[in-house]
């Protein structure tokens, strides 16, 4: 997995990766304001309020172009003509103000406002293909199951979960999806997921969540750095002094960090921002700086020499790892939640996650006593789910 990667420039803050310019002619038409068919231009492409003026017939050739990665397979699969696919494509993207898809030697490829626009095409057909009737507990349950997984924990916990799916719910194809930037409640929220194991999770009244483990969080270091010289925890001021790597300001690792090092009066300022764990650990091994991260990403890692790992303390740092579906899930969703929650404490306790406690529950807080800015949480979550991400970063947190 390779991730975006954004270096700090100390004098001017953050220096734009480059995407570079796009081939002549490999875009497709899209409406004269798009200048980036990535979806950076200052334009942003306008995802929401269109139910009025998208056709249906638009999104299925959409998807089936973009599922496919070829105009040609697209039309096949829909028994219509290239051209016809491609005056559909051209229609949505002056409708959404952005290009969707690149054209390329081998066919096409999804942009971002594309990946965002296919997912809640996914999610539509979800809904569409869901009974309308009421819910009978007594049939079997059937069909898929979409469960999101943190990639800082996708090595350790895909075999071991899907394997309790299978034993628990064999009539269920288990379909994972890794989180890389910490949004796995936000799919929950937009119904583009049916269950997630989240870490450091959101106290949100439209989701059912279980608490399962807690884990230390620590440094990932290169074995010939100065870190490798003791193996006693690292105080939190110490990190003031490397170099490090951290991801986005939406991940759940960096609000954690910040979170804690405002309180203590820390600065924690990353020198590389990287959405990624394989693109982070591979810096960490070349000695380009350091990586906060839970034990289990670097356990392999550690196992064979590659990395070094000390733990956080004064303050430890922790991360709670929960397992959560919507509020109004199918009553499948809701039992594969008690699977997997199950399937974490097992790992635990047969020490196949090292260092792993069970969590405990939080006590409820009165809506009149809850934190400042917890209703603001809240309301935004929804609205990143909907594709306004950028306002959660006015939060701060």
């Amino acid at each position: 997995m390779v991730g975006a990667l954004t270096q700090v420039s100390p004098r001017s803050g953050r220096t734009p990766p480059g995407c570079g310019a796009p081939l002549a002619g490999d875009a497709l038409a899209a409406s004269p304001a798009v200048t980036d068919p990535y979806g950076d231009s200052p334009a942003a492409p306008r995802l929401a309020g269109l139910a009025d003026t998208i056709e249906l017939r638009e999104l299925r050739y959409f998807a089936a172009a973009a599922r496919s990665g070829n105009l040609a397979r697209a039309a096949q699969a829909l028994n219509v003509t290239v051209s016809a696919i491609s005056q559909q494509l051209r229609k949505l993207e002056g409708e959404l103000g952005t290009a969707l898809l690149v054209r390329h030697g081998r066919g096409v490829t999804t942009t971002q406002a594309g990946v965002r626009l296919l997912e809640r095409v996914d999610a539509v057909v979800r809904l569409l293909n869901a009974p309308l009737g009421p819910e009978d507990p007594r049939a079997a349950p059937g069909g898929t199951l979409s469960l999101a997984v943190p990639a800082e924990l996708a090595g350790a916990l895909t075999m071991p979960v899907l394997t309790a799916l299978r034993e628990r719910l064999p009539e269920v194809t288990p379909i994972v999806k890794e989180s890389v930037d910490g949004v796995a409640d936000a799919w929950l929220l937009a119904g583009q997921v049916d269950l997630a194991i989240l870490p450091d999770p959101s106290e949100l009244e439209e989701l059912h969540i279980e608490r399962a483990l807690t884990e230390r969080i620590g440094v990932a270091a290169a074995p010939q750095s100065s870190l490798a010289d003791s193996a006693q925890p690292l105080r939190l001021r110490e990190l003031d002094s490397l170099a490090l790597i951290l991801p986005g300001k939406r991940h759940w690792l960096r609000r954690l960090v910040a979170r804690t090092a405002f309180q203590r009066g820390v600065r924690c300022e990353p020198a590389f921002e990287v959405d990624g764990l394989a693109a982070t650990k591979e810096m960490v091994r070349r000695g380009l700086g350091y990586a906060v991260l839970p034990a289990t990403a670097v356990r392999d890692e550690v196992a064979r020499g590659a990395l070094v790992f000390r733990l956080l303390d004064q303050p430890m740092l922790a991360a709670t790892y929960a397992v959560a579906c919507a509020q109004g899930a199918p009553a499948l969703a809701r039992h594969a939640t008690g699977v997997v929650s199950a399937a974490l404490h097992a790992l635990a306790a047969s020490g196949t996650w090292p260092g792993a406690q069970p969590a405990r529950a939080p006590a409820a807080v009165p809506a009149s006593r809850s934190a400042p800015g917890q209703a603001a949480q809240a309301w935004l979550l929804p609205r990143v789910a909907a594709g306004r991400e950028d306002i959660a970063l006015a939060t701060g947190d």
